[in-house]
Formats: structure tokens, C-alpha cells, sequence
């Protein structure tokens, strides 16, 4: 289907690899001179793999003459580096009060001493804030980041750079302190980013060592009574909870007032989890049919869109906003999404069921393509006439209301903000499956495009699967010498 490069999972050498189709399922197949051949599931079923590569959703964007002999071992991003960074990521720390068996961040060769002094993040965001175009959005991560007495500091110094603020957290140190929550809000905290694997404890109890539904569900009651939104992240396993996609998307509607999003995460065989013999059977490739049972219909496979879907939306907005927003330009294989509208019986709806999508995505890709020549009221023009001439009038005028909907649509072009989506931002959520690589589904092609890149103290930005696949043992160890001989 497809040739690739890769790396050999035990020596980390850069190999030849290609994809394949086998009963419906995408493998990548390699070969090391060493160590032999792998084999392993690479990503979705073969009809999302065929949706994501035969749409237009990058390919007026794409440059796909970048090639460097030095990737992935030479990161930072190089030149050579398609993406810009989106989501800039910062680990605040190694510490944390779980010891999950899937931790994709700790190796157990790797028991080292990380965490970066206040001032050292500071100067990481002061880097990043300077990039250009800006990432938009941080994300603390670790360990657990509420370990750290001074988080909150740090979430301020991020908010006052303008940055939206996300803190990944297993959120039991809010469950037992509530108080922490009211200061997360008020140094202007934007998202949790909560750690949600289902509605079992004994899921819990296996995989991260303690049963903690029941401090979950307090963590989403102390949040809501504070303001502070929610994306749900549950790492998926397949025979242990990917049963439960529908429950959880259902959850996620009941809640659409707090949770903002609902991202499923396959496990990825990196960290604690590396070198799992169980690979090739806990991983699902079935995720986006998987909502279509599970959902009896209500979301299909096919709603599930690649994620540079966002590109031509963002190329518009660019054109309004005083700096450039990075461009969605990661691999349309790095994952699938779409937002959710929650109707007033609780009927989950995806948005694009408001409109003949095809339609009018077409129309954003030509006023997408060459956009910097085009006027603002051209662009405004081909953006009312694109949504008059494929909305779903009668399923809109129910269910959101005409002038709610075109007033929200402008906003989001002219005046692009979190905040542009208004009221309506409490009655939808984003349902996504994120596909992060480890050391047997690694994938070259997919890491040039990254749009998730670590950001480390020497000042660094490296694509996130790279980092822990290749670039974490070695940069949490320098670390650890230069503060030992400090």
C-alpha cells in the first residue's frame, strides 16, 4: 500500500518498512538485519485509511519534498520538519502518586531525577511565545504536575504569555484537595486534561494499581463547581475497556456542560509498556466502527474525520488574526475527530450532519487555496454563500437555530477563539482517537509532520513520538548530570 522508513525496535536503527493490508487491517512490516522481522497493526481499518488518504483535507498545503537522513535522531524540529508546533508539551516532572502499567513516559532503564526548576520553565515559555507562528496551546505533563507545589505559578506565567493552559492529571490530588481546583482557575487554567479510563474499577485496579472511579467522578463534580472545562483522555485496550467506547461517549454528552472533549488513546508500547509481548493483540485498528455500534448509528465511522480537516478552516482564519495560528499539517494517519452536538433530548449529532459537508468543504478549499490574495469581504462573501447553499436548514433551525449557527460560523472565521463558539461551546464536545506511535508502529512519514512537539529545558522541540521513542532516556539523563554537577 505503502513504503515508509521506520525503526527497529530494539536497536532503534532507521529500517526500510511498508504497509500493508492483511483481513481489513493496516500492518507496517519491517525487517532489521539484526533482529529480525516485525509485524504489527498500524493504525485504523483499511476503509478510515482509505477515507484519510484518497480526501483533499492537506494536500493543497503539502510539502512533501522535505527528507532528512538525520530523522528522527536529530531532533529539535529541523528544516526539514514539515508542522509547525500546536500543542507545545512541558514535563514539569517525573514524580506522581500512581504507577501505571502503560505510563508512557517512564522506562524502567531510565530511574532519573527530572524536574525542571520554575525558572527553567519560564524560559520555556518565554522561548515558545516567541516562536512564530505561536503555538497556541501548552500542555503540562509529567509525572503528575499537581505534585508540584508551584504548578499553579507556572499555569499563570503560561496564561499572562497568552498561551490556553492544559494540565494533563490522574486528578486525585484535586478529588482530595478541592481548593487546588479554585487555584488552577484562578492563575487561568483553561482545560484539565483528565486521565478517564472507563466505568470499571477493576480496569484501575489492573492497569494503574488502585481503584479510582469513584475519586474520577469527584474530580469532574469539584471542576464543574469551579469553572474548569475538562478533556477526558482514556487510554484504550482492546479486550479490557474498548467496550465501553459508547458509554463513554454517551458520559461525555450527559456532561457536554464541563467536558469539553473525549480523546481515546490506543496503547502505545513505549515507557513501562515497552517491549509488551501482548502488542499485536492489544491493539484494535476498529476504533471508528467501534463508535458506529457502539453508538447504534448515532455516529458513524465515516463522521470521523482526519485530523488536517482542520487545515483549510485554519488558512481562512489566518487572514483575520493580527499573528499566523500554526497550520493542522500533521499526517492525516495521526488521528480522527469531530465535534459532537448534544441536542435538547440528548440525541448525539455530529456537526457535519448540519450540512452537506462535501459541499461545503469544497468551498473551503477554494477559498482556502490562494487565500492570501483574496479580501476580507471576499473571503467573508464566499464563506456566507458556502454555508447558505449546504446547511441543513430544517435539522438547524431545530436543533441550534439559523442565526445562532451563521453568527457562530463568522465568529469562529473573523474572530478565531476558543471563546468564538459562545454558548454553544456547553452543548458540543470533541470526540477523537489520537494515535500516538511507539517503537513497532513508528512511522517516519507521520513524525515529519508532527504537530506535538515536546519543549525541553536546553531549548529544544522535539515531535512528541520521536521524544519517547528515541529522544527521552537520553535528554532526562543529560538533565540529571548537569544538576548533579551543578
Amino acid at each position: 500500500m505503502k513504503k515508509t522508513q521506520s525503526i527497529c525496535p530494539v536497536c532503534l536503527k532507521k529500517i526500510s518498512a511498508e504497509l500493508t493490508e492483511t483481513d481489513g487491517k493496516i500492518l507496517i512490516r519491517k525487517e532489521c538485519e539484526e533482529h529480525g522481522t516485525f509485524s504489527i497493526s498500524h493504525w485504523q481499518s483499511q476503509r478510515i485509511f482509505d477515507l484519510a488518504e484518497k480526501n483533499d483535507f492537506f494536500k493543497y498545503f503539502e510539502d512533501s519534498s522535505r527528507n532528512s537522513d538525520q530523522c528522527p535522531y536529530s531532533c529539535g524540529t529541523c528544516e526539514k520538519h514539515v508542522s509547525s508546533t500546536v500543542i507545545g508539551v512541558i514535563d514539569v516532572t517525573k514524580r506522581c502518586d500512581l504507577k501505571c502499567a502503560v505510563c508512557f513516559s517512564v522506562f524502567s532503564e531510565n530511574e532519573v531525577d527530572y524536574e525542571p526548576s520554575k525558572e527553567e520553565i519560564i524560559k520555556i515559555l518565554e522561548f515558545l511565545s516567541h516562536r512564530n507562528p505561536k503555538p497556541p496551546a501548552i500542555l503540562f505533563s509529567g509525572g503528575e504536575p499537581l505534585l508540584r507545589a508551584d504548578i499553579h505559578e507556572i499555569i499563570g506565567v503560561a496564561h499572562k504569555l497568552r498561551f490556553m493552559t492544559v494540565l494533563a492529571t490522574n486528578g486525585l490530588r484535586i478529588a482530595k484537595s478541592p481548593d487546588i481546583a479554585a487555584r488552577l482557575k484562578k492563575n487561568g487554567l483553561n482545560i484539565v486534561y483528565l486521565q478517564f479510563d472507563g466505568f470499571q474499577d477493576e480496569f484501575y485496579q489492573k492497569i494503574r494499581g488502585k481503584k479510582l472511579l469513584a475519586d474520577k467522578l469527584k474530580t469532574i463534580k469539584i471542576c464543574r463547581k469551579n469553572d474548569l472545562e475538562i478533556i477526558l483522555v482514556t487510554t484504550l485496550i482492546r479486550g479490557l475497556n474498548d467496550k465501553e467506547i459508547g458509554q463513554l461517549i454517551r458520559f461525555a454528552a450527559q456532561n457536554s456542560d464541563v467536558i469539553r472533549g473525549l480523546i481515546f488513546q490506543p496503547i502505545a508500547f513505549t515507557g513501562r509498556a515497552s517491549g509488551n509481548p501482548m502488542n499485536g493483540e492489544w491493539v484494535d485498528g476498529r476504533f471508528a466502527e467501534e463508535v458506529e455500534t457502539q453508538t447504534q448509528g448515532e455516529i458513524s465511522a465515516t463522521d470521523l474525520f482526519p485530523l488536517p480537516v482542520m487545515i483549510p478552516p485554519i488558512k481562512i482564519m489566518s487572514q483575520f488574526m493580527n499573528k499566523p495560528w500554526p497550520i493542522f499539517s500533521c499526517s492525516p494517519q495521526c488521528g480522527i475527530v469531530n465535534w459532537v452536538f448534544v441536542s435538547k433530548n440528548s440525541q448525539i449529532i455530529p456537526i457535519n450532519h448540519f450540512i452537506n459537508f462535501d459541499k461545503f468543504f469544497k468551498n473551503l478549499l477554494r477559498t482556502a487555496k490562494n487565500v492570501e490574495k483574496k479580501g476580507r469581504l471576499t473571503i467573508l462573501l464566499s464563506l456566507f454563500l458556502a454555508s447558505i447553499l449546504a446547511l441543513n436548514w430544517p435539522k438547524v433551525g431545530k436543533e441550534i437555530g439559523i442565526l445562532t449557527l451563521m453568527k457562530t460560523i463568522l465568529r469562529m472565521h473573523i474572530s478565531p477563539s476558543y471563546k468564538s463558539i459562545g454558548n454553544l461551546r456547553r452543548r458540543i464536545f470533541l470526540l477523537g482517537c489520537m494515535a500516538f506511535m511507539d517503537q513497532y508502529n513508528f512511522d517516519l512519514d507521520r513524525v515529519k509532520r508532527c504537530v506535538i512537539h515536546y519543549a525541553t529545558p536546553d531549548l529544544k522541540i522535539i515531535p512528541f513520538c520521536a521524544y519517547n521513542n528515541v529522544h527521552r532516556i537520553q535528554t532526562e539523563k543529560e538533565y540529571a548530570l548537569k544538576h548533579i554537577a551543578k
